[in-house]
Protein backbone atom coordinates (compact mmCIF):
# COMPACT_ATOMS: atom_id res chain seq x y z
CA UNK A 1 0.00 0.00 0.00
CA UNK A 2 1.55 3.27 -0.85
CA UNK A 3 2.37 5.79 2.06
CA UNK A 4 -0.52 8.17 1.36
CA UNK A 5 0.66 10.77 4.00
CA UNK A 6 4.09 11.02 2.21
CA UNK A 7 2.39 11.74 -0.94
CA UNK A 8 0.38 14.22 0.83
CA UNK A 9 3.48 15.62 2.50
CA UNK A 10 5.34 15.93 -0.80
CA UNK A 11 2.17 17.84 -2.31
CA UNK A 12 1.51 19.92 0.76
CA UNK A 13 5.44 21.14 0.80
CA UNK A 14 5.45 21.30 -3.16
CA UNK A 15 2.51 24.10 -2.93
CA UNK A 16 4.01 26.04 0.19
CA UNK A 17 7.08 26.25 -1.43
CA UNK A 18 5.75 27.04 -4.89
CA UNK A 19 3.03 30.03 -3.51
CA UNK A 20 5.63 33.02 -4.79
CA UNK A 21 5.14 31.72 -8.24
CA UNK A 22 1.23 31.17 -8.00
CA UNK A 23 0.71 34.71 -6.30
CA UNK A 24 3.17 36.00 -9.18
CA UNK A 25 1.32 34.57 -11.89
CA UNK A 26 -2.54 35.72 -10.43
CA UNK A 27 -1.26 39.52 -9.13
CA UNK A 28 -1.39 40.58 -12.99
CA UNK A 29 -4.84 39.46 -13.60
CA UNK A 30 -6.33 40.51 -9.92
CA UNK A 31 -4.76 44.19 -10.82
CA UNK A 32 -5.42 44.34 -14.04
CA UNK A 33 -8.93 43.62 -13.43
CA UNK A 34 -9.47 46.06 -10.27
CA UNK A 35 -7.64 48.58 -12.42
CA UNK A 36 -5.26 49.26 -9.92
CA UNK A 37 -2.16 51.50 -10.71
CA UNK A 38 -3.36 52.81 -13.60
CA UNK A 39 -0.13 54.19 -14.63
CA UNK A 40 1.78 51.43 -14.99
CA UNK A 41 -0.87 49.66 -17.26
CA UNK A 42 1.61 50.02 -20.41
CA UNK A 43 2.51 47.34 -22.36
CA UNK A 44 5.98 46.45 -22.13
CA UNK A 45 6.65 45.65 -25.63
CA UNK A 46 3.40 45.36 -28.11
CA UNK A 47 4.88 43.90 -30.62
CA UNK A 48 7.05 41.16 -28.97
CA UNK A 49 4.92 40.34 -26.09
CA UNK A 50 1.53 41.63 -26.71
CA UNK A 51 -0.86 44.31 -24.95
CA UNK A 52 -1.03 42.74 -22.36
CA UNK A 53 2.39 41.92 -20.86
CA UNK A 54 2.75 44.94 -19.12
CA UNK A 55 4.64 47.24 -16.68
CA UNK A 56 1.87 46.90 -13.71
CA UNK A 57 1.61 43.28 -14.06
CA UNK A 58 5.58 42.44 -13.74
CA UNK A 59 5.98 44.80 -10.96
CA UNK A 60 2.70 43.78 -8.89
CA UNK A 61 3.88 40.37 -9.88
CA UNK A 62 7.35 40.90 -8.15
CA UNK A 63 5.59 42.52 -5.39
CA UNK A 64 3.15 40.13 -4.46
CA UNK A 65 5.67 36.87 -4.60
CA UNK A 66 8.29 38.62 -2.13
CA UNK A 67 5.05 39.73 -0.08
CA UNK A 68 3.98 36.10 0.53
CA UNK A 69 7.43 34.62 2.09
CA UNK A 70 6.16 35.13 5.50
CA UNK A 71 3.06 33.57 5.08
CA UNK A 72 5.31 30.58 3.50
CA UNK A 73 7.78 30.95 6.53
CA UNK A 74 4.28 30.37 9.06
CA UNK A 75 3.13 27.50 6.82
CA UNK A 76 6.39 25.44 7.66
CA UNK A 77 8.49 26.56 5.00
CA UNK A 78 12.08 27.92 6.67
CA UNK A 79 14.85 29.04 4.02
CA UNK A 80 17.68 31.30 5.08
CA UNK A 81 16.65 33.56 1.79
CA UNK A 82 13.12 33.31 1.73
CA UNK A 83 12.61 36.59 0.14
CA UNK A 84 15.47 35.93 -2.45
CA UNK A 85 13.65 32.77 -3.33
CA UNK A 86 10.59 34.23 -3.37
CA UNK A 87 12.09 36.83 -5.78
CA UNK A 88 13.42 34.10 -7.49
CA UNK A 89 10.07 32.14 -8.08
CA UNK A 90 8.04 35.68 -8.73
CA UNK A 91 10.89 36.52 -11.37
CA UNK A 92 10.95 33.09 -13.01
CA UNK A 93 7.25 32.68 -13.63
CA UNK A 94 6.64 36.09 -14.90
CA UNK A 95 9.66 35.61 -17.20
CA UNK A 96 8.20 31.97 -18.37
CA UNK A 97 5.17 34.05 -18.90
CA UNK A 98 6.76 36.39 -21.23
CA UNK A 99 9.06 33.98 -22.99
CA UNK A 100 5.87 32.09 -23.80
CA UNK A 101 3.90 35.43 -25.60
CA UNK A 102 7.29 36.17 -27.15
CA UNK A 103 7.15 32.03 -28.78
CA UNK A 104 3.22 32.94 -29.44
CA UNK A 105 4.27 36.20 -31.46
CA UNK A 106 6.36 34.58 -33.05
CA UNK A 107 4.28 32.00 -34.47
CA UNK A 108 1.41 34.40 -35.00
CA UNK A 109 -0.60 33.62 -32.37
CA UNK A 110 -2.67 36.64 -31.33
CA UNK A 111 -2.12 38.81 -27.55
CA UNK A 112 -4.96 36.99 -25.51
CA UNK A 113 -5.53 34.03 -27.45
CA UNK A 114 -5.06 30.79 -26.06
CA UNK A 115 -2.36 28.47 -26.38
CA UNK A 116 -3.80 25.00 -24.17
CA UNK A 117 -0.64 23.34 -22.05
CA UNK A 118 1.82 26.48 -23.03
CA UNK A 119 -0.29 28.62 -20.93
CA UNK A 120 -0.67 26.70 -17.88
CA UNK A 121 2.69 25.34 -17.60
CA UNK A 122 4.85 28.54 -18.60
CA UNK A 123 5.05 30.44 -15.45
CA UNK A 124 5.84 27.44 -13.63
CA UNK A 125 9.43 25.96 -16.05
CA UNK A 126 10.27 29.70 -15.37
CA UNK A 127 9.76 29.36 -11.97
CA UNK A 128 11.70 26.22 -11.28
CA UNK A 129 14.73 27.52 -13.81
CA UNK A 130 15.05 30.66 -11.34
CA UNK A 131 14.31 29.32 -8.23
CA UNK A 132 16.88 26.31 -8.84
CA UNK A 133 19.79 28.88 -9.18
CA UNK A 134 19.69 28.87 -5.15
CA UNK A 135 17.40 26.07 -4.03
CA UNK A 136 17.20 23.29 -6.51
CA UNK A 137 14.20 20.69 -5.79
CA UNK A 138 13.67 17.40 -6.18
CA UNK A 139 12.04 15.38 -9.11
CA UNK A 140 9.46 14.14 -7.24
CA UNK A 141 8.62 18.37 -6.45
CA UNK A 142 9.38 19.38 -10.30
CA UNK A 143 6.79 16.65 -11.05
CA UNK A 144 4.24 17.49 -8.36
CA UNK A 145 4.13 20.82 -9.62
CA UNK A 146 4.17 20.40 -13.16
CA UNK A 147 0.95 18.11 -12.73
CA UNK A 148 -0.91 20.15 -9.97
CA UNK A 149 0.04 23.81 -11.22
CA UNK A 150 -1.25 24.03 -14.43
CA UNK A 151 -4.97 22.55 -12.90
CA UNK A 152 -4.64 25.79 -10.63
CA UNK A 153 -4.08 27.99 -13.15
CA UNK A 154 -7.29 26.47 -14.99
CA UNK A 155 -9.32 27.21 -11.39
CA UNK A 156 -8.36 30.14 -10.64
CA UNK A 157 -8.54 31.40 -14.82
CA UNK A 158 -12.35 30.25 -14.07
CA UNK A 159 -13.24 31.96 -10.95
CA UNK A 160 -11.38 35.13 -12.03
CA UNK A 161 -13.81 34.70 -15.17
CA UNK A 162 -16.71 34.38 -13.23
CA UNK A 163 -15.98 37.25 -10.75
CA UNK A 164 -15.50 39.27 -14.06
CA UNK A 165 -11.61 40.33 -13.22
CA UNK A 166 -10.72 38.67 -16.78
CA UNK A 167 -12.92 38.68 -19.91
CA UNK A 168 -11.86 35.36 -21.22
CA UNK A 169 -12.18 31.70 -18.97
CA UNK A 170 -8.37 30.88 -20.23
Amino acid sequence: MPNIMGFLELVFYSIVFFLPAYVANAMPVIISGLKIFPSLAKPINKKLFGKNKTYRGFITGITGAMLISPIQNLLGFSYDNLILLAFLLGLGALLGDLIKSFIKRKIGKKSGRSWPVFDQIDYVIGALLFSSIIFPQSLSVIIVLIVISPLFSILANIIAYNLKIKKVWW
